[in-house]
């Protein structure tokens, strides 16, 4: 049997102000025609389905009309997780009565992990959890980082009896992964990493969560990366699927490119000018090699890349408030100091009693 494993769909993103969905429905038809291509069978969404905990309008009749393609037109069994960026409770509504139409949808993490069993596979899903709702599942948990915590919730599973097994996750797993700046960064200090050692039990693990397509730990061990480009650091970065082949759990990577790619000009603003070419219609952030700031050069630069959506001149150096602190000192500082020399540098004033509890008690509930 042979699954796709997707993830961190992030429909109704926009990026600086662009709204992406039609990039977004151009890609998941690209994924559709390939499923009824291939004739895959199952089609595993491995969280971050949404933008936003609170999805438009369009987002949700995105999603919807994918799924019902998927389940009443092609038969195909998905099993879907919600990431950090979902509203859980969103979407885990009638997540039951849709089951019998060949959707699983798992937002909520349980005592006991849920599995779908298909074929001779066991596709465990568990979406994304804090430790302090591993903690709320198991009062006796420890709640020092992700790492720990996650270990204990699969400590407190039975994952014994024979057969293989799919885990369906959205985390931030291994310590050498490449990140985005598109990815919302799970905790302060590192405490978010886990390692990948901790899923020993199963025989291939899907993963959301990081953008960048790439396996953590062991080849079985993968993150698929993100359905397109969010970020202008993901310009160089391959976007798409895997296809995964239960017999080995073997995996292969399908590209997908939208006809709007997202892309970053370098030169000088004259040299961009004359430097056109047949996909100016792309979404395009411009570093611009001028010594000197060049007044609306933006609006400049609209008149040839009409989708020219930010710019920025990484030669000119700017000194900030931030250059007085040294990297030791930086380092030597708890999250809530690293906040207040922030808050202090970026106001000229000290923060109330009031402001350092609320970001106190932020800072609390994230880990």
């Amino acid at each position: 049997m042979k699954f796709i494993h997707l993830a961190d769909l992030h429909l109704g993103r926009q990026l600086h102000g662009y709204a992406l969905l039609d990039i977004q429905k151009e890609l998941l038809e690209k994924v559709t025609a390939y499923i009824r291509d291939h004739d895959i069978r199952v089609v595993v969404i491995a969280g971050d389905v949404y933008d936003r905990a609170i999805p438009s309008q369009e987002a949700v009749t995105l999603l919807s009309d994918f799924l019902s393609t998927l389940i009443l037109d092609l038969h195909v069994k998905v099993l879907m997780i919600a990431g950090n960026h979902d509203g859980a409770d969103r979407l885990d509504f009638t997540s039951s009565i849709l089951e019998k139409e060949g959707l699983y949808i798992c937002a909520n993490a349980k005592a006991q992990m849920p599995y779908v069993e298909i074929e001779d596979v066991k596709f465990y899903l568990l979406p994304f959890i804090k430790p302090s709702g591993v903690h709320q599942l198991f009062p006796e948990a420890p709640r020092d980082n992700y790492h720990v915590a996650l270990a204990y919730y699969l400590d407190k599973q039975d994952l014994t009896a024979p057969g293989k097994k799919v885990l369906v996750t959205h985390q931030f797993v291994g310590h050498h992964a490449q990140t985005s700046d598109s990815e919302l960064t799970l905790s302060v200090g590192g405490t978010e990493v886990i390692d990948p050692k901790i899923f020993e039990s199963f025989d291939y693990v899907a993963l959301g969560h990081l953008h960048a397509p790439q396996y953590v730990g062991r080849e079985t061990i993968r993150y698929s990366g993100s359905l397109a480009k969010y970020s202008f650091d993901e310009a160089h970065q391959k976007k798409g699927f895997l296809v995964v082949d239960t017999k080995d759990f073997s995996s292969t990577f399908v590209p997908l490119k939208p006809s709007l790619d997202v892309r970053v000009l370098k030169g000088s603003l004259d040299e961009l000018i004359h430097r056109q070419d047949a996909h100016n219609d792309d979404l395009l952030a411009a570093e611009l090699s001028d010594e000197k700031i060049i007044p609306h050069a933006i609006d400049t630069l609209r008149t040839y890349y009409p989708h020219i959506l930010s710019i920025s001149y990484p030669q000119i150096v700017t000194t900030t408030h931030f250059d007085k602190h040294s990297m030791s000192e930086i380092q030597s500082k708890n999250a809530l100091d690293l906040f207040i020399d922030f808050y202090r540098d970026m106001t000229m004033r000290e923060p109330d009693e009031e402001e350092i509890q609320l970001i106190s008690t932020l800072l609390e509930d994230n880990v």
